[in-house]
């Protein structure tokens, strides 16, 4: 899995799946198994999700104070993967 959101989205979409899939119920200790890791991957996942809506929240708020164009944190900037570099507006929809 890589660190994005669409990624995290197919993951749980991919884990939804796995545990919908009939042939998981034949082997009770098996879909346990797969029980318990998707609790734990939709835990990690709502964490992650809690995280990028305060980044969001903290981004709108600096747009709206004039200071987006000016010196990020760290924890604000988003990544782009194609390109490696920094994007402010990424997470509100700009360029």
């Amino acid at each position: 899995m890589k660190n994005n959101l669409a990624d995290l989205n197919n993951h749980l979409f991919a884990m939804l799946e796995e545990v919908e899939d009939d042939d998981q119920i034949k082997d009770q200790k098996e879909f346990d198994k797969l029980i318990k890791k998707a609790k734990t991957v939709c835990s990690i996942s709502s964490q992650i999700l809690k995280v990028a809506s305060v980044q969001v929240s903290a981004i709108r708020t600096a747009e709206s104070c004039g200071l987006l164009n000016k010196d990020m944190p760290a924890l604000l900037t988003i990544k782009d993967s194609v390109s490696e570099t920094s994007s402010k507006q990424k997470l509100l929809g700009g360029k």
